[in-house]
């Protein structure tokens, strides 16, 4: 087996052998090189908005600037963390006036299979981590869906986390002086894969300063894209019809699964 990963192996080498896989090759690929091939692109503006975000460009001469990437708290912008923590601070203050109300106040206690929203989140929870990244990114889609819905609260939250992952990639827009060039904008990773509205509302900010640029949303899943390098390195040919066949199996496993603090509190 030929494996490619991204950041660390988390143990996945041991694991392997422990099953009785062998591998003929174990290697680390990075993101914003999953992102281009996955485009078919050598050069362009990547947008990466998965649980966390970052923004990349990379220029026909070999710059490659990119920024963000963060983590929680520092950054994050944008992405699906960032998405998911604006909408439960939000649900917490829907009961403060009728200005703030909103059907998050409803909808993320149910995603998060918690009675008590409050209760689950304030204090020494959020802080402790036990409410965890992974979590607080799984409530992105519910952001996403009510603001799509027509409720101006959640609009408020896309508007603003989107925006605020745009201006990032203006700055490395007019740090390249890319502007005008008519470069591809590629959007990656699970939040803008998942959710045409919001890839809408983020290029159409990022369009605003640059109506050259060619939108596309990359076909693959970045785990996927990883799998394509590590087959790509392992000496297959990555032809048109098995871009295709990779893009009909992804479809048929569309859903990542999060546990909800329900579940956690029951083990």
């Amino acid at each position: 087996m030929w494996v490619a990963h991204t950041w660390g192996d988390y143990g996945l080498q041991g694991w392997l052998c422990e099953l009785g896989v062998p591998i003929a090759h174990l290697g680390r690929v990075q993101e914003w090189d999953i992102a281009y091939f996955s485009a078919a692109a050598t050069w362009g503006l990547v947008v990466h908005a998965g649980t966390g975000s970052w923004v990349q460009c990379r220029t026909p001469d070999g710059r490659m600037p990119r920024i963000g990437g963060m983590g929680p708290f520092l950054g994050d912008e944008g992405g699906g963390w960032d998405l998911g923590f604006r909408g439960i601070k939000a649900a917490l203050r829907s009961d403060w006036s009728h200005k703030t109300r909103t059907s998050l106040a409803d909808e993320i206690p149910r995603a998060m299979g918690v009675p008590d929203l409050r209760g689950a989140v304030v204090g020494d929870p959020i802080t402790s981590g036990k409410v965890t990244r992974a979590q607080i990114a799984s409530i992105a889609p519910i952001v996403l869906e009510q603001a799509a819905a027509g409720d101006s609260i959640a609009m408020q939250v896309v508007d603003e986390a989107a925006e605020s992952l745009a201006d990032m990639c203006v700055i490395l827009l007019e740090e390249t002086k890319a502007i005008g060039q008519g470069y591809p904008l590629i959007g990656v990773a699970g939040v803008i894969q998942s959710s045409p509205f919001y890839w809408r509302v983020l290029q159409d900010k990022i369009l605003l300063h640059d109506a050259t640029l060619a939108p596309e949303v990359a076909p693959y899943k970045m785990a996927v894209g990883a799998a394509m390098l590590a087959m790509k390195d392992a000496g297959v040919a990555i032809t048109e019809a098995l871009r295709d066949r990779i893009v009909s199996s992804q479809a048929a496993y569309p859903f990542a699964r999060v546990p909800t603090l329900a579940f956690q509190s029951s083990t």
